[in-house]
C-alpha cells in the first residue's frame, strides 16, 4: 500500500509540473495593444496607452530583424501569436515592431502618429507613407 501511495503521489507531482509547463519559459503577462482598421488611410493601426502607431515598413532580412528587434513589450489583443517589440536604440513611444510568430514569421515596423523625424538607420526600411 505504501508503494502504491508513493507512486500515486509521484505521478500527481509529475502531472502537475507538466501541466503547468506550456513549452515556454516566459510567464510574463504583457500589455495588450489593440488594432483597428483605418478605412480612410487603408491601413491597420495599433493603439496602446494613448499612442496610435501606423505601418512604416518591414525589416529586409532576418539579420536586420535580429539586429533591431529589442525586448518584448506587448502582444496584440486579438492574437497573442503577434508580439510587440521595442526597436533597439529607439523609443517605444515612437517606434515598435509587430512580429507574428508563425511558420514563416514576419515583422512590421510601426511608427507613432506625430513622429516626423525618420532616423537614418530606419529610413531604409520605409515602405508606407502614413
Amino acid at each position: 500500500m505504501k508503494k502504491f501511495l508513493c507512486i500515486a503521489i509521484a505521478l500527481m507531482i509529475l502531472t502537475a509540473s507538466l501541466s503547468s509547463c506550456d513549452g515556454s519559459s516566459d510567464s510574463t503577462v504583457y500589455p495588450k495593444f489593440t488594432s483597428a482598421s483605418n478605412e480612410e488611410l487603408g491601413c491597420v493601426e495599433l493603439h496602446y496607452n494613448g499612442v496610435t502607431y501606423r505601418p512604416f515598413g518591414s525589416f529586409s532580412s532576418s539579420a536586420d530583424n535580429r539586429k533591431y528587434k529589442g525586448e518584448q513589450i506587448g502582444v496584440r489583443e486579438e492574437t497573442e501569436d503577434s508580439k510587440i517589440y521595442a526597436i533597439n536604440g529607439f523609443s517605444s513611444e515612437e517606434w515598435i515592431v509587430d512580429y507574428l510568430e508563425v511558420i514563416m514569421g514576419g515583422s512590421m515596423i510601426f511608427k507613432a502618429v506625430g513622429v516626423t523625424e525618420i532616423p537614418p538607420e530606419l529610413e531604409q526600411f520605409k515602405y508606407y507613407d502614413y
